[in-house]
């Protein structure tokens, strides 16, 4: 408690700054209780759900095993659900992820700390990164990005200290699989460098790479768990499917051009994100002038290959940029640091970017308006489905019926891809249960079989499912129709 208190009365701006965003966006959140949403979000959701019923640490979805991700980040949101019984989950799981966001910001100021040596400045990279969009959606919505950038940080920030940086590195790791072990490269490769520039000799070489191999081969223990009880099926959708084929290939329609993690910073921050090259070449020059050691350049450009990485990827999904948000946030503000012995004048701009900030995100396009979900068509069906039926199966419209076919002719799909549906949401509100039709003669085969509390929903712009269907309109929500058997 003493290195807390400490810290805030030293470094009292940013602790104003987070525990100001702390409560603005924990109101929000508590005020505004709206379903969970498409897609990731209610997917963790019913994973976590599913995992505490069934006392299990292994995903499940709809009773299946869901091998393709680790377990920690749903089964955390299954262990706050559980523990909060008398809150809403919409809101103790979002109010959770907001906490573990305010805490990857604390993570992003002490290493940029180490990089700045300067408050005022840093706050700046924080209140950046926080107030962008990326990150606002990701500090209120189930998510696994936040796990993975908390991991990454700590472990950099905390890797001295053999249990602590475990502890980061299982964070990212059983959040986000292989992707987790990105800090342990990077270190393995900032100790070479040591190496090979006589910084270090082969015994402290040998001595680190001890370190970063009993850390990855701890936490390989859970891979190879993982293969003894479910063989070649976790090889084929952990590895081939969740891995290689997300680097080689735009699954799932997750489509977009060459340079679209570039094109997202433009979209993040503006025509502001050119100062970043000022402030990456200006880096490099202190670097290569000595005046910059090459440990506050680990800590200063940290996450750049993570970039590079990205923008060699296939698959293309924004929140994929969610950790490199702070890492540019850095680069754009570096170059105040060149005035920061002009008191006055570094005082007055750091100040005027701060209120310009808070102008434009809280007054100019307030924030606290955007919300990421509503209460849509087919949250109210599959809510209201629960009061006529104990299976439900919603026909994917057309639209997504083709597209369905298309991705699949171009082997665009994996495993999971069609336990999806249109709207994955309508499995965590429906408590029966619920498939995904994708085809007419899939439709034709539940219809003969159907009971007598089987339903189905349909699109209104499907005529030929509603053609087929010889059944009752029991509730329409515009567009979908619920037909009961």
């Amino acid at each position: 408690m003493k290195i807390i208190h400490n810290f805030i009365r030293t470094h009292w701006q940013i602790s104003i700054y987070l525990l100001f965003f702390t409560i603005v966006f924990s109101i929000k959140i508590i005020q505004n209780p709206f379903p969970f949403f498409d897609w990731d979000e209610s997917i963790y959701a019913q994973v976590g759900r599913e995992m505490i019923q069934a006392k299990t640490i292994v995903p499940h979805w709809q009773g299946q095993n869901w091998l393709d991700k680790p377990p920690l980040v749903p089964l955390f949101y299954g262990l706050v659900m559980g523990a909060t019984p008398f809150v809403l989950p919409e809101i103790s799981t979002r109010i959770a992820t907001l906490f573990l966001s305010v805490f990857a910001l604390a993570l992003t100021y002490l290493l940029y700390w180490k990089v700045l040596k300067e408050q005022w400045l840093t706050t700046l990279v924080v209140i950046t990164t926080s107030l962008s969009s990326i990150f606002l959606q990701r500090a209120q919505v189930l998510n696994v990005d936040i796990f993975l950038l908390i991991g990454w940080l700590g472990y950099l920030l905390f890797y001295k200290k053999f249990w602590t940086s475990l502890v980061f590195l299982s964070c990212a790791v059983y959040s986000k699989s292989l992707i987790g072990f990105y800090p342990v490269g990077i270190m393995g490769l900032f100790f070479l460098y040591r190496f090979l520039t006589k910084q270090i000799d082969a015994k402290k070489l040998l001595e680190e790479f001890k370190r970063l191999i009993i850390h990855f081969l701890i936490l390989v223990i859970w891979y190879i768990g993982m293969f003894i009880f479910y063989g070649n099926n976790f090889l084929y959708q952990h590895f081939y499917e969740s891995h290689v084929k997300r680097v080689t290939a735009s699954i799932e329609s997750h489509f977009g051009q060459r340079t679209f993690y570039l094109d997202l910073l433009f979209i993040e921050f503006g025509k502001h994100i050119w100062w970043s090259i000022l402030g990456f070449s200006l880096l490099v020059y202190q670097w290569i002038r000595k005046r910059l050691s090459d440990k506050r350049l680990l800590y200063a450009l940290f996450i750049i290959p993570w970039f590079i990485f990205l923008n060699l990827t296939k698959t293309k999904i924004f929140w994929y940029g969610h950790p490199y948000i702070p890492q540019f946030a850095l680069l754009m503000v570096y170059p105040l640091s060149l005035i920061k012995k002009a008191r006055l004048i570094y005082s007055l701009v750091i100040i005027s970017i701060i209120i310009t900030l808070f102008h434009q995100y809280f007054i100019s396009s307030n924030v606290l308006d955007s919300f990421y979900s509503s209460n849509d068509p087919h949250h109210i069906v599959a809510k209201i489905a629960n009061s006529y039926c104990d299976e439900l199966n919603v026909v994917v419209e057309p639209e997504g019926r083709e597209a369905y076919q298309t991705l699949k002719s171009m082997d665009l799909l994996i495993t999971t891809s069609r336990w999806w549906g249109n709207h994955p949401s309508m499995i965590y509100y429906f408590n029966g249960d619920l498939h995904f039709v994708y085809t007419l003669e899939e439709l034709h085969e539940k219809k003969d079989i159907a009971s007598g509390r089987t339903c189905f929903v349909v699109h209104r712009n499907d005529i030929e499912a509603m053609q087929f269907l010889n059944m009752q309109v029991r509730f329409t929500k515009d567009p979908l129709q619920l037909y009961v058997n």
